[in-house]
């Protein structure tokens, strides 16, 4: 037997704009070492067991302007990629090695293993067991910051069984140490997701003792598989926020109790050395990493490709497990529960390309809200209009 849920969303109204516990004991100190160098303890010391070092990337020259070449008399300047501003690291994976291509050398030391791209040229990086480690520089230890990047999880079966003893939450990246035995944790910050559910968690490590979870919240999209999804990161320091989104859509916001606590530990992507049994094949590209919160319509653009044309402000969760009362509430004043045309246009395509929507789920239209509406207001001796009965559970699109 299914069970109900009920969901809304909101549609902007017309005219109105919307715009692996692995041997890693101490802090890594590793930038520079080679791969013949770091052998044997040390090696699983200061990386984890499983894990191979690479050469440090290095200039066999060095120019200050640019390098020209001509062809059939012609002549033609070679220049370095262009610099976002704030940009502190960006990972494109097409390169044999983890190449920052920001110009802060901000390399990896790990091995790289290519997977698909998501746009069909290029490369990501693909992780099973393994992750990619960024050794720790000032260029990392921020306050406010901005980490974006795409995401596809492979369904090959993994985790299904009744034996499956994989850890709730594995790490898609985190700057910092997770580990039990040690009552070592940090997180600045970390996004994790649950294989069972899909469900994301995003978390920091803050001055607030909040052992080793830190603060942290849930999200209300699932990552699912054999799909890339696009997520970002954003942390304001001002305003003690730290927002999620999800393929463009402002997901979650954790209004943090305490300050930020930065860390001189690592970066880990794909994986860390601390959750072994996360055996989940999950490819990445395009990981940036900002000095500051990137405004929300940037990553709507970098994200746009995932809603497959549809505008990511052109619909909004407006309330998850509710009541057809609680859904007439759940939108702000410029934005109204969609209506039959709103959801089938575009608002069940959002809502299911960020996991909104699960077997058994109602979705609240807005002619059920006009109905229950004219159902209140009908005066005491009239028989009220009929109205669909509440459900225990799901989402309002608006």
């Amino acid at each position: 037997m299914w069970l109900t849920f009920a969901i809304a969303l909101c549609a902007s109204r017309l005219g109105q704009a919307v715009s692996t516990q692995m041997g890693l004991l101490a802090r890594s100190r590793v930038q520079g070492l080679t791969a013949t160098a770091a052998v044997g303890g040390r090696a699983d010391l200061e990386l984890g067991i499983g894990a191979s070092l690479t050469s440090t990337p290095s200039c066999d020259s060095q120019l200050s302007g640019p390098i020209c070449f001509s062809q059939a008399g012609r002549q033609q300047a070679l220049m370095p990629n262009a610099v976002p501003s704030g940009l502190v690291a960006h990972y494109d994976f097409d390169a044999d090695m983890a190449i920052d291509s920001s110009g802060n050398g901000n390399h990896a030391v790990t091995e790289l293993v290519h997977g698909p791209s998501p746009v069909g040229s290029g490369h990501s990086a693909a992780f099973t067991r393994s992750f990619m480690m960024v050794p720790n520089s000032a260029l990392l230890d921020l306050t406010d910051f901005t980490y974006s990047f795409w995401v596809y999880l492979l369904d090959d079966g993994v985790g299904k069984g009744v034996d499956d003893r994989s850890p709730t939450w594995c790490p898609l990246i985190r700057k910092g140490i997770h580990m039990e035995s040690t009552e070592q944790f940090a997180s600045a910050p970390a996004l994790l997701f649950n294989h069972r559910t899909g469900h994301l968690r995003a978390e920091v490590t803050t001055s607030l003792n909040n052992l080793e979870s830190g603060e942290h919240a849930d999200s209300n999209a699932r990552l699912l598989p054999n799909r890339w999804m696009h997520f970002a990161m954003v942390h304001h320091s001002s305003h003690k926020s730290l927002l999620l989104y999800v393929n463009g859509i402002l997901d979650r916001v954790i209004q943090t109790q305490g300050t930020l606590s930065s860390n001189d530990y690592p970066l880990y992507v794909g994986g860390d050395p601390f959750t072994p049994d996360c055996a989940f094949t999950t490819y990445i590209d395009e990981l940036r990493v900002y000095s500051h919160a990137v405004p929300p319509h940037l990553l709507q653009a970098e994200a746009a490709p995932a809603l497959g044309g549809t505008d990511p402000s052109y619909v909004r969760l407006g309330c998850t497990q509710c009541s057809l009362a609680e859904a007439s509430r759940s939108c702000p004043p410029n934005r109204h529960v969609c209506t039959t045309i709103e959801l089938h246009t575009g608002g069940y395509q959002v809502a299911r390309s960020l996991g909104w929507l699960a077997a058994g789920t109602h979705v609240w239209n807005h002619a059920a809200v006009v109905t229950g509406a004219a159902g209140e207001m009908a005066s005491p001796g009239a028989a009220p209009a009929p109205a669909p009965a509440p459900a225990p559970a799901a989402p309002v699109l608006m």
